[in-house]
């Protein structure tokens, strides 16, 4: 258990070393952990992201981060999304983590971090508060094995 700590804390860390490093470009970073890697079916993550900027063009990605004792190949999530004057949209989104070999896509060695496009070159109609809602998708109703869900907007850029 304290290894799994120290490794989550050093996950953590990198990850705010990462986020001030590349600050210029994002509007929004944050990870939710998942207590003892088991996600309760009916468990959303809330995320909110407040846009002052409706000019220029946005990329959201999805961040997973999971362990070596996920049991699947891929993780379906359902994502609501709701504008600040109250419209509701729903998505279903397959996330696959690893090959057909087994090999996890994500960056890690124990816990493995992936970011997966969501929405590209998006731009948001109004100013205020974004809020997202990301709950697992999957048959079964304590997921193991998925320690973090995250969410990330950056600018976009033509690169």
């Amino acid at each position: 258990m304290g290894e799994l700590f120290k490794l989550k804390s050093l996950y953590c860390l990198l990850a705010a070393l990462s986020f001030f490093a590349c600050s210029g470009n994002e509007a929004y970073n944050q990870f939710r952990s998942i207590p003892d890697e088991a996600w309760e079916k009916d468990l959303p993550y809330d995320f909110e992201v407040t846009v002052t900027d409706t000019i220029d063009s946005y990329d959201v990605f999805l961040q997973v981060r999971n362990s070596n004792s996920y049991a699947y190949r891929n993780l379906w999530l359902f994502v609501q999304f709701a504008t600040p004057d109250g419209q509701i949209r729903n998505d279903t989104i397959n996330c696959e983590l690893a090959d057909a070999f087994g090999k996890w896509h994500g960056k890690g060695y124990h816990l493995f971090s992936l970011n997966l496009p969501y929405e590209q070159q998006i731009r948001f109609p109004a100013s205020g508060v974004y809020s997202y809602a990301i709950r697992h998708g999957m048959r079964t109703d304590r997921l193991q094995g998925i320690s973090d869900i995250g969410l990330r907007v950056v600018k976009h850029t033509n690169q």
